[in-house]
């Protein structure tokens, strides 16, 4: 197998990570990446993978780890940093033994029966998001994707199962954001205060609210991890909070952007969508391409412990970064044919958007009954729905992938 190791490649990957457009729209410089060859080897960020069957399977790999220690040279010190100290001690960060622990003890709050039990109470909520977009469509004005029903639906639904008060959801939407910045691969040094005030005041809270449902248990998730106990062991205060504030940021960040995502796809490709109005029963086979389309998610960053031959062959030592670019994997064109076409009917592979193996996605189940029913509502309530300005506003990072804005004329149906 061999290596490319060019100047070309170094441009095309330093594209990607840090110039403005390939944030905008990475998918041709992927493209340009998989013709040259599944895996590539960048001197200034390590190994960058683009070939699904590659990601998939390091995805897999116990000799790939998510180390906190090791991920990124150059982050801040912890000690220094509650934003880093943080998001160093969430799951998604660690390994097993301590990822599995901590899994065990979270996963029966998202079985696909519990999941399933929560439809009503999100569809009452869209019900609720759409009488005020109707109200503003019959005035003539336009509606917002992701003020209007991506992030209120997405806050409102972990909110309620965490028992985070409704007066609370909007407060953390920009403290969420300043957080999240720290887990792109660019961040730089101004984003720390920010971000260190947003950890602060997500601990403080999530602290209290912990401490109070530990007390007085109500019906919520919450009270469930506070309390619950497998095989003798339970969470500690510190893992509590921990795991709060994960399945916070990310009940509403990946998923809002995965709405958001998937709308302006639906926008750009009218034909798509009347297709899907006229099929409404292969909505779940449309959320999986949707999410396949433009994933909220570009890439999950590894390191190998010891040394690590890839799925196309390539062999890659230890100690090394590895960066799999899911993205990329998702219009890999040895899975996907004519993978820059969104195709609702496509039923190919399965996207790779809510990641593989142990650190799976654990709302995976969630996120995708939201994305569902969201896009099965407004295509129901609203005959037409067409893009008010034509380049809503992006949001400015890649390792979550999303809109800021995207204004919508709607037609009630």
């Amino acid at each position: 197998m061999t290596t490319h190791l060019t100047t070309d490649i170094d441009e095309i990957v330093t594209d990607v990570f840090q110039s403005t457009e390939g944030k905008k729209n990475p998918y041709p410089l992927y493209r340009r990446l998989q013709e040259l060859g599944q895996v590539h080897r960048s001197e200034q960020l390590g190994w960058v993978a683009t070939g699904y069957d590659v990601c998939s399977a390091a995805l897999r790999d116990p000799r790939v780890i998510k180390g906190p220690e090791q991920i990124q040279p150059g982050r801040p010190d912890p000690a220094e940093h509650s934003a880093e100290a943080l998001l160093r001690g969430t799951m998604h960060r660690l390994d097993p033994p301590d990822h599995t622990r901590l899994r065990r003890l979270v996963n029966g709050a998202f079985t696909p029966r519990s999941v399933a039990a929560l439809e009503p109470d999100i569809q009452e909520l869209i019900d609720d998001l759409i009488t005020p977009a109707v109200k503003k469509a019959e005035a003539g004005e336009p509606v917002d994707m992701m003020s209007g029903f991506a992030f209120p639906l997405s806050v409102a639904v972990i909110g309620r199962m965490l028992g985070v008060p409704a007066s609370d959801w909007h407060r953390f939407h920009d403290v969420v954001l300043d957080l999240s910045s720290m887990v792109e691969l660019g961040f730089t040094g101004d984003e720390l205060p920010k971000a260190d005030a947003a950890a602060d005041e997500l601990i403080a809270y999530f602290r209290k609210l912990g401490a109070e449902r530990m007390r007085n248990p109500a019906d919520d998730l919450t009270s469930t991890l506070a309390n619950a106990t497998e095989a003798g062991d339970r969470l500690t205060e510190q893992e509590l909070v921990t795991m709060l504030i994960l399945l916070f940021m990310a009940g509403f960040e990946t998923t809002t952007h995965s709405m958001g995502n998937g709308m302006f796809a639906l926008l750009e490709n009218p034909e798509q969508t009347q297709w899907l109005r006229r099929n409404m029963d292969a909505m779940p086979a449309a959320v999986e391409e949707l999410i396949r389309y433009d994933s909220p998610v570009q890439f999950i960053a590894g390191y190998t412990k010891e040394p690590v031959e890839l799925a196309d062959g390539t062999a890659v030592p230890a100690d090394e970064y590895l960066f799999l670019m899911i993205g990329a994997a998702n219009r890999d064109p040895r899975v996907f044919s004519d993978p820059e076409l969104l195709r609702l009917d496509r039923g190919e592979a399965a996207p790779m958007s809510f990641g593989g193996g142990i650190h799976y996605c654990l709302g995976a189940g969630l996120a995708r009954l939201e994305i569902r029913k969201i896009f099965t509502s407004l295509l129901t309530r609203f005959s037409a729905i067409e893009l008010a300005e034509p380049e809503p506003e992006r949001r400015s990072g890649l390792a979550l992938r999303g809109y800021a804005r995207i204004p919508m004329w709607l037609t009630p149906a």
